[in-house]
């Protein structure tokens, strides 16, 4: 009998690691890496259960944008995602930074950053 093993680094979309400004509810948060599909990012919070897995939650990510022969702009990325995972990466004075892996089950919205 011959056994497959799946590969864990095989993913549906590649992601690309950066740090992007991210919201959701009243707290804010960077990327670690994003993809079509999903994010992994970290947040300082005194509210574990607010990302729990299964949790729907809504996100805004904000990014700047450079196109040759004009100006930068910024731009938001507007959706909700379902909480994959989450691991607890430290606890300070501040909160507790944890580490929240999210998955997109539609597109996200996409528009100008107006302040």
């Amino acid at each position: 009998m011959q056994v497959e093993e799946k590969d864990s680094d095989k993913r549906a979309s590649e992601r690309l690691n950066l740090s992007l400004q991210i919201s959701l509810y009243d707290q804010d948060g960077k990327t670690i890496n994003v993809s079509a599909t999903g994010i992994y990012f970290e947040v300082l919070t005194d509210d574990v259960q607010a990302f729990s897995p299964g949790t729907t939650i809504p996100i805004q990510i904000t990014a700047d944008t450079a196109i040759p022969g004009l100006s930068k702009r910024k731009i938001k990325l507007n959706g909700n995602g379902i909480i994959i995972r989450n691991s607890i990466k430290s606890v300070t004075s501040h909160g507790i930074q944890l580490c929240v892996a999210v998955e997109f089950k539609e597109k996200l919205n996409i528009s100008d950053y107006l302040t």
